[in-house]
Parts: C-alpha cells; structure tokens; sequence
C-alpha cells in the first residue's frame, strides 16, 4: 500500500501557525515541520522545533527538497 502524505504550501504552513503563535511562544504548544522527500518520498520531520525551513535533507537518502516548491506540514504538540 502507497501512503499519501497531505503536504501544504509553506505560506499556508506558517499562515496556520501564526494564529498560535501565542501558545508557541508561552510553550503551551511546539511544532516540527513535515516534508516528503521528492526523490525517495520518504516521510520526514526536522529536528528543530518551532521554526519552519525552505529546504529539506533527507534523513534516507540524504537529498534536498525545495519546500518552497513542493511544500510541507507540520505535527502540533499541546501541553
């Protein structure tokens, strides 16, 4: 089975995230931004929180992906 990964341009990414803005900069909530990578279509998850990148690496195949290009995600924690 192929999975289907939902990817969103990165100005809507950081549109979605400014309306909790507040509870990022309270630590009421931390995000890591999603990518799939355009060569190995890997599911990755960058390490840093609560920042947003225009390029990814893979963690498998080592490759770059424009994020700007082929846009992102994000997973939300709450506290």
């Amino acid at each position: 089975m192929t999975m289907i990964y939902r990817n969103y341009t990165l100005k809507e990414c950081d549109a979605a995230l400014s309306k909790h803005l507040a509870a990022i900069r309270s630590g009421r909530m931390t995000f890591f931004q999603k990518f799939t990578c355009d060569q190995c279509f890997a599911r990755i998850t960058m390490d840093e929180p609560n920042k947003l990148f225009v390029l990814g690496r893979c963690d498998e195949c080592g490759h770059f992906t424009d994020l700007v290009k082929n846009g992102c995600n994000y997973l939300a924690v709450f506290k």
